[in-house]
């Protein structure tokens, strides 16, 4: 009943399916051994991405940080001091005579 050309089209359809078949599945290992090189580097990557996220979620952590940096510094803890305090006391000055003199509006 079925024409002998029809079963020979789809043994040949058949055929260059499963060539094809196997060389996906080569071209999969072959994919898979060239990209093992960079698993490390997305594990880290991933890895900073999480610790990003999660310093994100906490900012205290990093004024944490900082505040153990200048308390272990002392000395520099108390130039910054100095410096800041310098510097907001020259702010207040500088803005108060701008204003006695019309430089600045209330």
């Amino acid at each position: 009943m079925i024409p002998e050309n029809s079963i020979a089209r789809h043994v040949l359809l058949a055929t260059h399916k499963e060539r094809l078949l196997g060389r996906i599945a080569a071209q999969r290992i072959q994919l898979a051994a060239s990209s093992e090189a960079l698993k490390k580097p997305f594990a880290l990557a991933d890895k900073l991405v999480q610790a990003g996220h999660f310093v994100k979620q906490r900012p205290w952590i990093v004024g944490a940080g900082v505040f153990m940096v200048l308390l272990l510094r002392r000395r520099n803890l108390l130039g910054w001091v100095g410096r800041s305090w310098t510097l907001w006391r020259g702010w207040r000055f500088a803005s108060r005579w701008l204003r006695e003199n019309s430089y600045l509006k209330n």
